[in-house]
Formats: structure tokens, sequence, C-alpha cells
């Protein structure tokens, strides 16, 4: 239900269209910028492919607390739920305007012994999928009947702190059967770099389980490709709000938030930040079969408060990009500046005056004036600005 729910949502946000001055609205086809869903993993195709968790409404979740026969738990299981609830449930509603409710079930009563050692499960080789699916299955096994996953669409497993070996968190997209019998489509092991991102890797962790891409990149400088501008991407980052692309695809925003350049000519539009409910939140312009440019404007407001700088992102969407390769990349407005808040990108967006240009498909967007966290913008595609 949730995949045709989506589906019908993207076919109406499509239609929607940017006004050039004084021209009468235009007539886009279905399809226009809605980019297809392709076989790359985790394509950034709108809609998501069925098979994610729901991104709307009650999302019902479990969480289980694990210790190991050589990380014997010195904590308890509260403490490690404090450490993610209630902040990553919190940002997923703040995030999704109200959306989205994520539904956390933390069994509390005691850590489940798994029955390897945690030296055996394969964190420090590079965790493979088989090593992963092992671990989630051991920690079902220790669970037993003990707990009801009965209608559990995300399977959390927390570890002891004393579990230095489980050393980061990954997320897991293959269903798993639970000892009674219920089908869980999605889960999420924590590892100890809880401790160092906090609640927000729930979020980005969870953003897989919702059909979301890894936004840094697997090789070389790790957020060369979005910097701090999505939990997506550098987790801490001062930005870290859902870029407006990844809220439509959620189906967080209505079709008239989305404006739509699929033709030749001169367009204006007024951007209201992503951080903030209600009013357009983007552009998007099409500019190829997989393709496109997208224009949103960024504030200090809601979960974006400590953005170290302002005005309007953009950054180019490929759905035939895989996680981790850059599938979303955003354009720098001040190259080799150094950026600010520990990422050269965190700077990135265009402010009043300033104007982008991208030769390949002959697109220029121009910031043309501010009003508060508002901002307007001509674009100019396929002929002069």
């Amino acid at each position: 239900m949730a995949g045709h729910r989506v589906l019908l949502v993207a076919a109406v946000v499509i239609a929607s269209v940017v006004l050039p001055a004084g021209a009468a609205h235009a007539d886009v086809p279905a399809g226009a910028c809605a980019l297809p869903a392709t076989g790359a993993h985790l394509t950034e195709g709108v809609p998501t492919p069925a098979g994610s968790a729901p991104s709307h409404g009650t999302v019902r979740t479990t969480m289980v607390f694990v210790d190991f026969p050589d990380a014997p738990a010195t904590d308890t299981p509260a403490s490690l739920r404090d450490n993610l609830l209630p902040g990553g449930p919190n940002w997923f509603s703040a995030s999704s305007y109200g959306n989205l409710n994520l539904s956390v079930k933390a069994v509390t009563t005691r850590f489940h012994r798994m029955p390897r050692p945690s030296t055996d499960y394969g964190w420090r080789r590079g965790l493979t999928a088989e090593a992963h699916a092992r671990y989630l299955n051991d920690a079902l096994t220790a669970v037993g009947r003990t707990v009801s996953f009965s209608g559990t669409q995300v399977f959390y497993v927390v570890p002891t702190r004393a579990a230095t070996e489980i050393s980061f968190s990954p997320a897991y997209i293959n269903p798993l059967t639970a000892p009674d019998g219920s089908t869980i489509p999605r889960s999420v092991t924590f590892g100890q770099d809880m401790w160092y991102w906090g609640s927000k890797v729930l979020n980005h962790e969870t953003g897989h389980a919702l059909g979301l891409p890894d936004l840094y990149g697997y090789q070389g400088d790790s957020h060369r490709f979005v910097g701090g501008w999505d939990v997506m991407g550098l987790i801490s980052g001062p930005g870290p709000d859902l870029l407006a692309w990844h809220k439509w695809k959620l189906n967080w925003l209505r079709y008239d938030q989305i404006g739509c350049v699929s033709r030749t000519g001169r367009y204006t539009d007024t951007l209201v930040p992503v951080s903030t409910p209600g009013g357009r939140k983007a552009v998007v312009i099409r500019t190829g079969p997989t393709t496109a440019l997208v224009a949103e404007a960024r504030a200090r407001t809601g979960l974006d408060a400590t953005a170290c700088a302002t005005g309007v992102l953009i950054y180019a969407v490929d759905a035939a990009t895989p996680s981790g390769s850059g599938p979303v990349v955003v354009k720098d407005s001040r190259p080799n500046s150094g950026g600010c808040d520990g990422h050269e990108l965190n700077d990135a967006p265009f402010t009043t005056g300033s104007r982008f240009h991208d030769p390949t498909s002959n697109t220029t967007i121009d910031v043309t004036t501010r009003s508060g966290n508002d901002h307007r913008i001509v674009i100019a595609f396929g002929t002069s600005p």
C-alpha cells in the first residue's frame, strides 16, 4: 500500500511547473521531472521502489539489546536506549513535517546473550552481507519467543558499549524471519559509532530502511559530494535536514511544493526553506533521462538551526548512480574557500546576487532577492539568461 501511495503522489507532483514571468501555465507531460528508478543500489528514482519501510504514518520498530561471551554488558539497556531515543523519532517527526511517526518498542528488560564472541562476526574484516545476516539471525535466536515481532517493520539491534569489536552501524535491507514467524522487512545494527554520532545515527541508518542511499563516498574524500547538507551524508553536519529531493522521494511534500522545468524557457519561483513547513520547497530541472538539477532554500531554522551558511542550495541528482558513488552532488558557490564548520561544501549555498551556470545542460540559476529566509530565483533553461 505504501508503494502505491507514493506512486500516486509522485504522478501529481511531476505535473507542477514553475511559470515563466507573464506566461500561461505550461502543459508538462507526466513523468517530466520525477527521475525513474533504476537498477542502481538504493536508486534516487522517484518513487522509491517497493520493499522499503513505509515513510508515512506510524512505522513500527522493535529494539533489542545484546551482549557477548567475550564482552559481557557493564551498562544497562536503558542507557543505550536513551542515547538513541527520543532523539531519533523526534528528528523524523520534524523532518517529515509530522508525516512519519517512528514508534520504537525498546525491550529494556535485559541483555540477550549472543551465541558467538563479538570477534566472530566480521566487523574488523569489513562485514559482508552474509556475516551481517548471521549476526542478525543470531540476535533473533537469542531473543527467541520472549519478544513478539508481529507487525515489526524495522528491527534494531543495539550492542553493549563493552563490545568494542562491533564498531559501526550498518543497515540490512533484506527480509528476516523472526522466531515467532513474523517477517521483518528491514533491520539496523548499531555499533560503537553511535556514541560519536548520537541519535542521528538512527536517522541515517533508518533512512536506508526507507530507501535512501548513502550520500558520502565509499572511496576518497568521503564527504566530497554533499558535505553536511543531508543526514545521509555527513551525519554530524551543521545542516543535516534531508534534501528536498529526499522529502519528495519519501512523499513528505505535496504536489504543489515541487516545481518542474523540462522545457526551454525562462522561469521564476520563490523557495521556502526545507526546514520549515509549507511553501515551495524546490525546483527540479530535468537535464537527462536519469538526471536533474535541483534548487532549494536552506536556513538556520528547525533541524538546520546550526547551519554555518544559508541561501539556495543547488545540486545534481542521478538516479543511475548507486549509493556511495555520488547520486547527489552539491554545487559549490565558493569553491576552494575552505568551507565552514569542518568541510568545504558547508558554505556551498548561493546567496542574493549570485549565479550558477551549468554548461552541459545550458542552465543558469540567478538568486535575485531574499525576503526573510525565502529566496526568489530566475532560471534560464536552454536559453540565454
